[in-house]
């Protein structure tokens, strides 16, 4: 909620305050805070060294949404508002008066926030829009998501039978009893129907994920089963549905229908705000991933590869106790060259 946003928009200016003030006394940071702690506007809850002025209140309402503004609707949900902020900078007056600005955890917290900040005004307020030209670029390249024909998936048994061979009436019997069997079965009982495949083949090893289709349009199930069976599973319409005994060269065929796509057609209008959302992110990681390649070959970062080997790692060794906070983390950027 954007309460919580305002609070910690509150922390972070203190974190980042008290970053600078590295060295002073507790006296001489209480004296900083006194000087420093009220800004500037209409005072509306005062404490020695700080508060909280109207400015502030009505900035930090501008950006509470319409629900989180019913809470402080009333004179006394604004002054419950005002005081509980003032009591947080007032708690902050204090942990700088002890030095805590220098405990571990505050200067870990103070280096991600000032990480994500330098992020934020480096890659985001510094983007460049995207442009028509780029967008639509970027929609033909990725077309295939959202231009598709209606697919569907089949569990196929085969019960081969070349055309001429002598027990080709015999296996027409065995496709019509397995048949039997698949009909008293449940209709969405995929599993059940897959077990058939070994009766089917004659092969006691036969997986299960050898009758699975995958998704396929009519084309390319035609080209790959044959005009017989495309004919049949066009007319399968809802997952459960199964073709009777087909007959072609190679044998007799069952079919069971277990899944169904239907056509996509997206339009560029329908998905820009989507790409324009994925485009962005991806040319800002682009752009991060050039910035620290460039930052690191300023500072001459590199990696002493003899002493990594000695790391040890005992996946068995009891958990310790945590020393300090963990530290920060930015993981390898994609390659840009």
């Amino acid at each position: 909620m954007r309460l919580s946003c305002s609070l910690s928009v509150v922390t972070l200016s203190f974190l980042l305050l008290a970053g600078c003030d590295k060295e002073g006394k507790d006296s001489k940071s209480a004296a900083a805070g006194a000087s420093e702690g009220m800004p500037k506007g209409t005072p509306v809850v005062t404490f020695d060294g700080g508060g909280v002025t109207l400015e502030q209140l009505q900035g930090y309402i501008a950006q509470m949404n319409p629900a989180a503004r019913t809470r402080v609707e009333t004179i006394n949900q604004q002054r419950e508002y005002a005081q509980g902020l003032a009591r947080f900078e007032l708690f902050v007056a204090e942990a700088r008066r002890r030095g805590l600005e220098n405990e571990p955890e505050v200067r870990e917290a103070m280096k991600r926030a000032m990480v994500q900040q330098l992020l934020i005004k480096e890659f985001d307020e510094k983007a460049p829009p995207i442009t028509d030209e780029e967008l639509s670029a970027y929609y033909e390249a990725h077309k295939a998501e959202f231009v598709q024909p209606a697919r569907a998936r089949y569990s196929h048994l085969l019960v081969p039978a070349p055309k001429g061979s002598p027990d080709r009436a015999a296996k027409k019997k065995l496709a019509q009893a397995l048949l039997d069997k698949a009909n008293k079965l449940q209709p969405l009982d995929f599993d059940a129907f897959d077990t058939l495949i070994a009766q089917a083949s004659g092969n006691p090893a036969a997986k299960p994920a050898e009758a699975d289709t995958h998704l396929v349009t009519p084309d390319e199930l035609k080209a790959r089963l044959g005009e017989e069976v495309a004919a049949a599973a066009s007319k399968l319409k809802q997952p459960g549905d199964m073709s009777p005994v087909v007959e072609s060269d190679t044998g007799f065929h069952l079919l069971k229908l277990t899944d169904v796509r239907p056509e996509k057609n997206q339009s560029l209008g329908s998905v820009s705000a989507q790409l324009r959302t994925r485009l962005a992110r991806e040319k800002r990681d682009a752009r991060v991933g050039k910035f620290t390649e460039e930052l690191q070959e300023r500072a001459h970062f590199k990696t002493d590869e003899a002493a990594l080997q000695k790391l040890k790692v005992d996946l068995q060794a009891p958990q310790a106790a945590p020393s300090g906070p963990m530290p920060g983390f930015l993981p390898t950027p994609p390659p840009t060259r």
